[in-house]
Formats: C-alpha cells, structure tokens, sequence
C-alpha cells in the first residue's frame, strides 16, 4: 500500500512539473506584451521593436504583438514595416479590437503604401486565381470586394454596392473575398491589399485599373465603375 501512494504522489508531482514549462511561457509572453506596451508609452520604439520581433518569432499567431510592432514601426516611420505588421494584426486577430485597432492606424499610413497592385502586370494574377475565366461567354470587367464582417465601413459600402449590382446586373463580375478566411490569404498577397474595405477595379482584360480605399460613396465608385467598362461605340 505504502509503494502504491509513493508511487501515485510521485506521479502527481511529475505531472505537475510538466505543466511548469507552458506556464512559464505563457507568463513570460504575458510579461513581454506588457513590457512592450509600457515601453510605447515611454517612448521607447526600437526597444518595442526588438521586444516583440522576438515574440513574433515564437508565436506568429500573437495579433498583439503584431499590432505593437506596427504602432512601433509607424512612430518610427518605416511605413512599409508598419504596414507589413499591422495586415498580420489583422489577420492573425480576426474580429478582435486588436484586429480594429490595426486596420484603423493602416487608414492612417501614406497613400503610397496603401494602394494594392495596379496596371498591365495584375493581368497575370487574374488569370492565375481565375478570375476572368467565363462560362462561354465574354470577358467582363470585375469588382474584388475585400471585406471584413466586424469592418463598419464595408458594411456602410454595401448598400453603395448594392446599387452598382441593380445597374449594371450582368456585365460586371462582383467577387468578395473575407479577410477573416484563411483562405483569402493568396488573393489578399497577390493584390497587396492592406486595409478594409478596398475595392479594387478590373477591366474585362483582368488589369487592375484602379482601386478605392474605405467608405469610397456612391460617386467615386460610379466614377470607378466607368473605367472598367468597355467604351461605347
């Protein structure tokens, strides 16, 4: 009987040991985000930077991180950097503040590092991802629809949306492409999109032409609309 709850104690006390590790980590993960955060409010970004590079290597899965690192990264103005990290925020957070707080400060960066990819290139990537493939008929233009269900502006868009479908029905393709579903990643890369809501505008050809960033309105995307058409005769 003695050897019996030796033996179980011992066991009990094994499991217990193993378990320390995990919690260690997960204290010291817990420690470093805090440190981080303290260190933004001193103003201490390549500290932050160096902080939670490090984390992001250990668990590229940690929106938080992420985030602190494109709040870091924007205060030091290395812009592409800020962006990088704050599109993995938002991926990584899905509908979480953490995942809004991204998007928001990427609305903010310079136009330049916002804009996706433009011009005869993006021809290539349409055919690629089967996006000008038609059922027999004509190519038509198409309008990508990146979006987010906890976005407010995509949803105020839709109604705007709502009416390019009633207009032009047939000849325009509408696709939509979720940023929360890991499997928008590929199209999400390809186009460089950043943040929610962009609309971005294809031609029949599969050329992006031009694109929209957040609550565009009615008139800038009318006005989009008619770049993609084919002119009139």
């Amino acid at each position: 009987m003695f050897n019996k709850v030796k033996s179980a104690a011992l066991a009990g006390m094994l499991i217990a040991a193993s378990a320390l590790p995990s919690l260690a980590a997960g204290d010291a993960g817990d420690k470093s985000l805090a440190g981080a955060r303290d260190n933004m409010k001193k103003g201490q970004y390549a500290k932050v930077v160096q902080d939670m590079s490090a984390s992001v290597q250990k668990d590229p899965g940690s929106s938080e991180a992420h985030l602190l690192l494109g709040q870091a990264y924007c205060k030091m103005h290395n812009y592409a950097k800020a962006r990088d990290q704050l599109r993995l925020a938002i991926r990584t957070g899905h509908a979480t503040v953490k995942a809004q707080k991204a998007n928001a400060l990427l609305m903010t960066l310079p136009k330049q590092f916002l804009s996706p990819k433009t011009g005869p290139n993006t021809r290539m990537i349409a055919t690629l991802l089967g996006l000008t493939a038609t059922r027999g008929g004509p190519a038509r233009p198409t309008i990508i629809d990146f979006y987010a269900p906890w976005c407010v502006p995509c949803k105020q868009l839709d109604a705007v949306l709502a009416k390019v479908k009633t207009q032009y029905g047939e000849q325009i393709n509408f696709v939509t492409v979720n940023v929360d579903d890991p499997s928008s990643g590929k199209l999400i890369d390809q186009y460089e999109v950043s943040p929610i809501p962009t609309l971005i505008f294809l031609n029949a050809e599969g050329e992006v032409v031009t694109y929209t960033i957040g609550y565009s309105g009615d008139t800038i995307v009318a006005s989009s609309v008619k770049k993609i058409l084919p002119a009139q005769s």
